[in-house]
């Protein structure tokens, strides 16, 4: 298939970062006992029961390491409805606390109904805490799997020294410290908040930078934007607060980075995406000409190309051209006047954001006084056709909203309908290179996405909205972003906890859709 997805390597989750102070110098933490246990959770678990938690982890480990792997792979999937069993490619969850082997989504069910909070992935042995949401690291246990069950003495070569540097050196991550804190508004910068916002909740930058992906005690840079953001996970992520974040650094980082953005007038949210992600490029060892082979987070994260084909009517020679992109940019005017004379007298028209991608990549006509066809020398009628080559983990959406003109500006308040998943195949260069002659003349839409089987089906997920309210000149940002199952509404230093239905009602303005999931 010639459409890619650039999958993230080692995008597992980060361990939790130290606390650092303002001079970027390493806090040390007092809190020793949450540091040597792993977690709070795990602390009581063997303080409660302690000799059946290492009976039970070593009989886990004998099971995946010493039985025939298909065994810690199999297990009864309550989907199938007869609870028949399953033999799973990915990662299964062995309970801590009772004989259940799951999927992950069923570990998070049998955390909620059976309470039990422990779990043991089947592949390494790694111990998973439910209350934490994350993988934890206990001395005592990484001993006993490193031994993978068995009862030899293991020889531990590391000094004294060397584990109390090791608890100097590390902070207690409070479990409810999930980056879900607020910004505060330092005049007019409800467009800075939104951008921030996506980007602390975007699971591959924040496993970057909460993985020391930016060392800020090692950065020259003065008023780094890079390391204002990582300020800003260290906060987010180590610090169990509920009030706003003063992102002063980020302002002042933004200002003296991009002289546009200077002062305290409303900006464009998409602007200063675009402004976030080609400074981070930047600020994060990326290649001066921006090409694919580009190793910095940014591009690995939102890198993607679009193949642009122009046939000459006359000669039908083909000239082909690849363009890259950070985000893909939508009308919504056309659309919508197309959808208002199509639609009965009285009811309002509303546009899905399938039709607006239909549109992008349809056939569109040149004429002759636009294309030059090097074929036959000379000015030719043409047919352009736009498509996707190559997908990135994370495809940001703009939808044209604000038109500008010499004299007055508006804002387009078409209402835009968007899906919790979207297949983005139709929309690609294999698809359009290989659908039905017929299908293309008649530019058949895409609505209906049954025809796809999974083979060729490419499913991206709805991770962030940002959505503009008001008039173009005295507007405010808010956005939703989405943590795990549940969607949270941030509206500068306030973040309210709401339903996907008042996410899907919002009139978007940026959308970001995330790929559903990476091939084992």
């Amino acid at each position: 298939m010639d459409t890619s997805v650039a999958a993230l390597k080692g995008t597992s989750l980060a361990s939790p970062k130290v606390v650092k102070n303002s001079k970027g110098a390493i806090v040390p933490s007092s809190q020793m006992a949450h540091v040597e246990n792993g977690c709070e959770h795990m602390r009581d678990m063997l303080e409660n029961a302690r000799k059946p938690t290492f009976h039970n982890y070593r009989a886990i480990l004998q099971d995946i390491h010493e039985k025939p792997s298909i065994i810690a792979q199999t297990y009864k999937s309550a989907a199938a409805g007869d609870s028949r069993p399953v033999v799973s490619l990915r990662p299964l969850y062995l309970c801590l606390q009772c004989p259940s082997i799951m999927s992950e989504a069923d570990r998070d069910l049998h955390i909620e109904t059976k309470f039990h909070c422990f779990s043991v992935e089947s592949r390494e042995g790694n111990i998973y805490c439910g209350k934490c949401h994350d993988f934890i690291y206990d001395p005592e246990l990484e001993l006993r799997r490193l031994q993978k069950g068995k009862k030899r003495k293991f020889e531990d070569t590391s000094t004294a020294d060397e584990v109390k540097l090791v608890v100097n050196n590390s902070t207690f991550l409070p479990c409810r410290a999930l980056g879900l804190r607020g910004l505060y508004n330092m005049g007019s910068t409800c467009f800075m908040s939104v951008i921030l916002q996506t980007l602390i909740h975007n699971p591959f930058i924040r496993n970057f930078y909460l993985a020391e992906g930016h060392k800020t005690t090692e950065c020259e840079k003065e008023n780094c934007v890079s390391c204002a953001l990582d300020e800003m996970f260290v906060e987010f992520h180590s610090v169990e607060k509920t009030e706003g974040f003063g992102a002063v650094n980020m302002l002042l980082g933004s200002w003296l980075a991009g002289e546009a953005l200077a002062g305290y007038q409303q900006q464009d949210a998409h602007e200063y995406m675009q402004f976030m992600l080609n400074t981070l490029h930047l600020q994060n060892n990326g290649a001066a000409d921006s090409e694919s082979d580009c190793k910095c987070i940014v591009h690995q994260t939102f890198y993607g190309k679009l193949c642009s084909t122009v046939t000459c009517d006359k000669c039908r020679n083909v000239t082909t051209a690849l363009d890259p992109y950070m985000d893909l940019s939508l009308d919504v005017r056309n659309q919508a006047k197309k959808r208002k004379l199509n639609s009965n007298a009285g009811n309002e028209a509303v546009l899905d954001l399938r039709d607006c991608m239909t549109n992008f990549t349809n056939r569109e006509k040149l004429a002759a006084a636009e294309y030059i066809c090097r074929k036959c020398d000379s000015q030719q009628n043409a047919t352009k056709q736009l498509s996707i080559k190559q997908l990135p983990p994370v495809l940001p959406i703009h939808l044209k909203r604000f038109e500008h003109t010499k004299s007055t500006s508006s804002k387009i308040e078409t209402r835009v309908s968007f899906p919790v998943k979207i297949d983005l195949y139709p929309y690609s260069t294999h698809c359009k290179t290989t659908q039905p002659k017929a299908s293309k003349l008649n530019n058949i839409s895409n609505g209906n996405h049954n025809m796809n089987t999974p083979a060729n089906s490419i499913v991206y997920e709805l991770s962030a909205v940002i959505v503009h309210k008001g008039k173009i000149d005295s507007g405010h940002y808010v956005s939703y972003s989405r943590e795990g199952t549940d969607w949270f509404l941030f509206d500068d230093s306030k973040v309210v906890l709401v339903d996907e239905a008042e996410v899907l009602a919002a009139e978007a303005y940026l959308l970001f859709y995330m790929v559903g999931g990476m091939e084992v």
